[in-house]
């Protein structure tokens, strides 16, 4: 089956110095899988990173024969040298894209990819009216999220403890929890997700990156930041709750990606098969 590597388009390639086919080759050698999907995700995808961002990639696997028989999806992380990746098993992703997983979502939008050619074909050219099939679910999820990152605004994580001790308060965290928020509202007034995640090219565009930025930079103090996040989910529920979760779910969307992936793994497992019986 031919394999499409989605090109890069940004213009200032440097910013993804780590080649995703370099990713792609990590996972196999490692989790003895074929890829199907790797995406870089996170701050880079949506040029909100600094110098010394990690790459986040988040991977999907086809399942072996054992997988399917012993009834286990696979999961493994892998950390190196400035990267973390993330690896899921491919008969998990209809679940989280059905579901508007935000975290998830974005993989099919990520600038900077790897998708196995009927993979491609399903999920990217399908991207956008994959991101809308299920808006009370992204609602519901995107709100979700925001809610956790303020659970650890105070205290912060292992990984962000420093900034808690220099501003009061984990603006990565904050940061993202307005993110979260940002993306609902430009995706209903835009109806583009792709525009929605990703700060850039537009005045406006970079006007919601210089926001951010502050506040990752620690620009509020802890009491102003608190009042900020607050204020912005209650515009949010108030200007666009009832938009989101009266939009009609588009199951004909849904049905098309679970079959999609499903026929994809039917046809890799025949294949694995028959590569078996021939060594044998």
């Amino acid at each position: 089956m031919k394999r499409v590597h989605q090109r890069q388009r940004m213009p200032e390639r440097k910013r993804y110095n780590m080649k995703i086919s370099e990713a792609v080759e990590t996972i196999e050698k490692q989790t003895r899988r074929n890829a199907a999907v790797c995406s870089l995700v996170g701050s880079r995808n949506y040029n909100l990173h600094t110098e010394g961002s990690d790459h986040d990639i988040i991977a999907f696997v086809i399942p072996t024969l054992e997988d399917m028989y012993g009834h286990d999806e696979y999961f493994k992380q892998i950390k190196g040298d400035g990267y973390e990746i993330q690896v899921h098993d491919l008969r998990k992703l209809p679940d989280l894209l059905c579901k508007s997983n935000p975290s998830y979502m974005e993989i099919i939008f990520s600038r900077n990819n790897f998708m196995d050619g009927d993979m491609y074909t399903l999920l990217y050219e399908n991207r956008e009216r994959i991101a809308r099939m299920n808006l009370p679910y992204l609602y519901n999820s995107s709100v979700g999220t925001f809610l956790n990152k303020m659970k650890y605004l105070e205290k912060g994580t292992n990984g962000t403890q420093h900034l808690v001790e220099r501003y009061g308060y984990d603006t990565k965290q904050a940061m993202h929890a307005y993110r979260i928020l940002s993306m609902l509202r430009w995706f209903a007034d835009q109806r583009s997700f792709e525009m929605a995640i990703r700060y850039e090219g537009t005045e406006a565009g970079m006007e919601r990156r210089e926001l951010l930025l502050e506040i990752r930079n620690g620009k509020f103090t802890p009491d102003e930041i608190k009042d900020v996040l607050e204020k912005r989910l209650k515009e949010t529920e108030e200007g666009y709750k009832e938009k989101y979760l009266e939009a009609e779910v588009d199951r004909e969307m849904m049905e098309k990606v679970r079959e999609g992936v499903k026929e994809f793994i039917l046809e890799e497992t025949k294949k694995e098969i028959c590569t078996t019986q021939k060594e044998e």
